[in-house]
């Protein structure tokens, strides 16, 4: 649905800027994609090249077959009402009423009356604002205000929802809502839904893939499960960091002698990671049972990420020293993740 090829964005003057670095992504039709970035990354930038509120200074941006880059004038502003977008801080027109404010772009496309009521009253039940079609934005909340931005951006039938921090104003309770409201349009209408964000939380609640933007350039790039269950970067680990933690406390680790060998008396302190329905056999179980060793869970997790399960643990394989190598080797062979964190002193 959208492919942007070789994308560079350059600002001239006094202190040349380059905002984006030759980006390439595919978006496909009907995915949940999430751009993340600190500010200043370039993920504004990146979105608005997508609908051309910001020409790249070089590449092509290919929406629905047509790129974009090489459209009149006219030609864009038709090709534009397959792309809406709806923005940090709404936009709207204090003066309008919700129903005025979401019929405006169909007011200037000259749309009459009849059709615009036909178009925009499903679309306001979609959003759940049906009961404030004559309320004015000063009379709503921030999240109903962002209600009428989603409705506004469907008015025109879009194919592509841009989301610029469409979240960001918003509190906790609120954000959830207008997630999963922007899950419900894209199962609903089939819409492919660009979103950026500083927030991985975001990213872990309604994206399929995800980009990591830093410097105009793209770090890392892939479906939301992998990039939260390994990340490759240390921007994208303190991203995912933020969300999901599988490291011990320093409290936790001040209570042991962390070697980097293993020495005489020492164990095994060992992380896993496993996703989904990784292992038939319990890890821990098989441990206890194959090599008689003793195992001490220090953390463990389980959370959920595109219905998808992804545990974590971090424990000693205390015992004797050979049984606790034949458990690193038989960990080894199963269908998880695991990393020899360092050694501590064995309780037994």
């Amino acid at each position: 649905m959208i492919t942007l090829e070789h994308i560079s964005k350059v600002y001239e003057g006094a202190h040349r800027v380059e905002a984006l670095k030759d980006i390439s992504l595919t978006i496909e039709k009907g995915q949940i994609y999430g751009i993340i970035g600190q500010s200043g990354a370039g993920k504004s930038t990146l979105i608005r090249c997508i609908n051309m509120l910001e020409a790249p200074t070089s590449g092509s941006v290919i929406v629905d077959g047509t790129d974009l880059t090489k459209l009149s004038a006219n030609e864009l502003r038709k090709a534009r009402k397959n792309i809406g977008m709806i923005f940090q801080h709404f936009n709207l027109l204090s003066s309008r009423t919700v129903y005025d404010n979401v019929a405006f772009p169909l007011e200037i496309q000259g749309m009459r009356k009849a059709e615009i009521k036909e178009r925009i009253t499903p679309i306001l039940d979609i959003v759940g604002l049906s009961d404030r079609v004559n309320n004015y934005p000063s009379q709503l909340s921030g999240g109903q205000k962002q209600r009428v931005g989603i409705a506004r951006a469907l008015a025109s039938n879009p194919k592509v929802l841009l989301c610029d921090e469409a979240t960001s104003a918003l509190d906790p309770q609120t954000t959830q809502s207008i997630l999963k409201l922007l899950k419900d349009i894209n199962e609903r209408m089939g819409l492919t839904i660009v979103l950026i964000t500083h927030e991985m939380q975001v990213i872990r609640e309604i994206c399929d893939r995800v980009a990591v933007i830093e410097g105009g350039m793209i770090l890392e790039e892939g479906s939301t499960v992998d990039v939260f269950t390994n990340p490759k970067k240390p921007t994208t680990k303190d991203f995912v960091g933020s969300v999901v933690s599988d490291n011990l406390p320093q409290e936790a680790l001040e209570h042991f002698e962390l070697h980097q060998d293993w020495i005489a008396g020492t164990a095994p302190l060992v992380r896993l990671k496993f996703t989904g329905q990784a292992t038939d056999e319990p890890v821990v179980a098989g441990l206890v049972r194959r090599f008689d060793l003793d195992v001490s869970i220090l953390f463990g997790g389980i959370d959920y990420i595109q219905n998808t399960s992804v545990g974590r643990l971090i424990v000693i394989l205390n015992g004797d020293s050979m049984k606790a190598k034949e458990g690193l080797d038989y960990i080894r062979t199963l269908p998880i993740e695991s990393e020899v964190i360092g050694y501590v002193r064995a309780s037994r």
